[in-house]
């Protein structure tokens, strides 16, 4: 957990506690962060960031995409975003954007996007330094982002 993740947003309410074998330093903050949130009790404000699991997201693996169904839809395909060309969905959770490169892949336990509770699936879109979840409708050949944090909303529609 970093102070650099909530510079748009507060932590949500609910952390998850950090893995088996992580440093003990990382106990005792999780711990002074739950602290925190309980003694502010009703005033924490709400949120949609991440927490503690995800900071780090790596590209989905050909196996992770390969057990998705909405993974493997967007394999190799490209799309707009917010008008601009092109967002391209590569092997191995690769993803090429006009702002650079980036990570892709399967987003679990997205938070404040209802559209991607099971059994519906979203992804992760990670590029240029933010986060963000996408609901992909794909019979109509659009999705719907929706930045982590501040919750800006960007339409995608495919190429």
């Amino acid at each position: 957990m970093d102070k650099r993740h909530y510079g748009g947003s507060y932590p949500p309410r609910e952390l998850d506690p950090p893995p088996a074998g992580a440093n003990p330093s990382t106990a005792w903050l999780h711990r002074a962060w739950v602290e925190a949130i309980q003694a502010a009790g009703d005033t924490w404000p709400a949120s949609n960031a991440m927490g503690t699991v995800g900071w780090r997201r790596e590209g989905a693996t050909a196996a992770e995409i390969s057990a998705s169904p909405l993974a493997t839809s967007v394999l190799g395909t490209h799309w707009t975003w917010a008008g601009i060309k092109t967002l391209s969905f590569l092997p191995a959770g690769a993803l090429k954007t006009p702002w650079g490169s980036g990570k892709w892949g399967v987003a679990h336990k997205p938070r404040g996007m209802p559209e991607c509770d099971p059994p519906r699936e979203c992804l992760y879109i990670d590029f240029s330094g933010a986060a963000h979840h996408a609901a992909f409708e794909l019979s109509r050949g659009e999705f719907k982002s929706v930045r982590v944090g501040d919750g800006e909303v960007v339409i995608g529609k495919k190429l």
